[in-house]
């Protein structure tokens, strides 16, 4: 099951991408940093299924998300208990939790599309 839905977020993102809504750019990253702040969503995490993909949530609201090798920018905010991001042109919406340093992200927008990652 978690592999159908890693390739439905794929296909996705490759859809959203070839429209133009993602701006995905090959962005090479050796490295990462998060800059620490208040919100608990604040740091480093990668995805708990084989640690392949991560998200890295700013302080400042800024972010980055992807494989080690195709990093993707957003933008996030906190809103009415809902993580918010903008990926390019494209909105997203997620309900969020986070519990024993293990964020799970659940897409408000597609239903069924959920993530977990272990804080790095």
């Amino acid at each position: 099951m978690i592999k159908i839905k890693f390739v439905l977020a794929i296909m996705m993102i490759v859809l959203l991408n070839g429209c133009g809504l993602l701006g995905l750019g090959g962005e090479h990253v050796d490295h990462v940093e998060a800059v620490s702040g208040d919100h608990d969503i604040v740091g480093i995490w990668q995805w708990d299924s084989d640690g392949s993909y991560i998200y890295i949530f700013n302080a400042d609201g800024n972010g980055s998300r992807g494989f080690p090798n195709t990093i993707q920018r957003f933008t996030w905010e906190i809103e009415d208990d809902g993580l918010n991001m903008r990926v390019g042109r494209a909105n997203e919406e997620w309900s969020w939790v986070i519990s024993d340093d293990t964020l799970t992200i659940t897409s408000r927008q597609v239903r069924n599309m959920q993530y977990s990652y272990i804080r790095r």
